[in-house]
């Protein structure tokens, strides 16, 4: 496993419990259908991260990557509604499972240029899941007093902006890695055919 499938799957479990630590403290703000809804989107979102990163990883072997995804989603979606009840939790377990598995068939449909894109994409989505708890928790009568409201907001688009960067660096210098060692490679074994013949 590469440094950037490390980094995300490594981000996925921090933002995980991020997620879990933001719904326990505000779960008294919330309706049960907040909480359904929220371990969906999360849940769904996790899924389809895991399911191309890992449909990428184990290309040719679907029922390994079907299997980690699920299993992933699965985790992140039921822990998502965990403050909630049964009915989010059964919720975030159903979300994570089918995003696993849709997740993991288009990994194995793409190349790994191309999965890295839809990684980038729906793990942006899944840390969106903060900025929609922010959001639901806000009471409805609140007032706007001053601008510090803003900062939440922006140091969370400033988090995800960060992570986004950082992991696309990473798979860039990963790929020029690849393409050196087999460049290498390949005249390492031209060269030992030369001296044969």
């Amino acid at each position: 496993m590469g440094g950037f499938h490390v980094f995300i799957v490594g981000s996925i479990v921090l933002l995980t419990f991020i997620v879990v630590a933001m719904m326990a403290l505000n779960r008294k703000t919330f309706a049960p259908m907040q909480g359904m809804i929220i371990s969906m989107f999360f849940g769904m979102n996790v899924g389809l991260t895991a399911g191309v990163l890992f449909g990428a990883t184990f290309q040719g072997n679907l029922f390994l990557s079907t299997l980690f995804a699920m299993t992933t989603g699965v985790f992140a979606g039921s822990l998502c509604g965990l403050c909630f009840g049964i009915l989010p939790i059964i919720e975030g377990l159903m979300a994570g499972l089918m995003g696993g598995m849709m997740g993991a068939m288009v990994g194995e449909m793409l190349r790994v240029e191309q999965s890295i894109t839809f990684v980038q994409i729906f793990f942006f989505l899944s840390i969106c899941t903060t900025f929609l708890i922010v959001m639901l928790s806000t009471p409805k009568k609140a007032k706007v007093h001053n601008k510090k409201w803003l900062l939440k907001p922006l140091a969370l688009l400033i988090f995800a902006v960060v992570l986004m960067v950082g992991g696309n660096s990473i798979a860039e210098k990963q790929e020029i890695q690849k393409e050196s060692d087999d460049m290498e490679k390949h005249h390492t074994g031209s060269s030992v055919l030369t001296v044969n013949v």
